[in-house]
């Protein structure tokens, strides 16, 4: 967690830089967006975004956000790779859960966990796109409804009252906690 007097020095000399004299609202306004990060994490956030910075106004915070979360774009790479290791780890048989809640939102959306591993290699492409776009526009509206894919053997079994396995758990951290929450909170995996 940030702390408050640390921070405010942080952004004294941010202010400093680009000449300004920060106001109580400045201070309040970013401590608010950033009190969930580290001192360390945001200091070297903010020393990347001023070292290419070619304006001559203090970095808004959606800027620093980029380099302490990445863009949307870069959110939207990860997902598929993580998407991509669950077919890996599962495939069709496996029931998965992401830790990131918009993945399965997006699967879903395409046509579910069955249909995505069924698709053939040269549609993985436009399949690609599509989940690209829908985890940028679920990013965007805040999605954090966490839905289980089910996959073949848990349909099947629920179907018949055997026992459903475990589903196999992708972006957890000793398989509890995402690990977004364990980086920021500096726990260790």
């Amino acid at each position: 967690m940030l702390n408050k007097e640390r921070f405010a020095s942080i952004m004294v000399g941010l202010c400093d830089i680009y000449g300004i004299v920060p106001s109580e609202f400045i201070l309040d306004t970013y401590y608010a967006i950033f009190k969930d990060y580290d001192n360390k994490s945001l200091e070297n956030a903010i020393n990347k975004c001023i070292k290419g910075r070619v304006y001559n106004n203090i970095p808004k915070p959606a800027e620093i956000l980029e380099y302490l979360e990445g863009t949307k774009d870069d959110k939207a790479l990860i997902a598929w790779l993580q998407l991509k290791e669950a077919v890996v780890k599962g495939g069709y048989y496996a029931s998965i859960e992401f830790a990131d809640p918009i993945i399965s939102n997006c699967v879903n959306e395409l046509g579910g966990w069955v249909w995505f591993c069924n698709q053939p290699k040269d549609e993985l492409p436009f399949v690609e796109k599509r989940f690209m776009d829908l985890y940028r526009l679920f990013l965007k509206r805040g999605v954090t409804d966490n839905q289980r894919l089910i996959g073949f053997i848990e349909a099947q079994n629920s179907n018949k009252g055997y026992d459903i396995p475990e589903p196999i758990r992708i972006g957890f951290v000793n398989d509890t906690l995402p690990k977004k929450i364990c980086e920021n909170t500096n726990e260790k995996a």
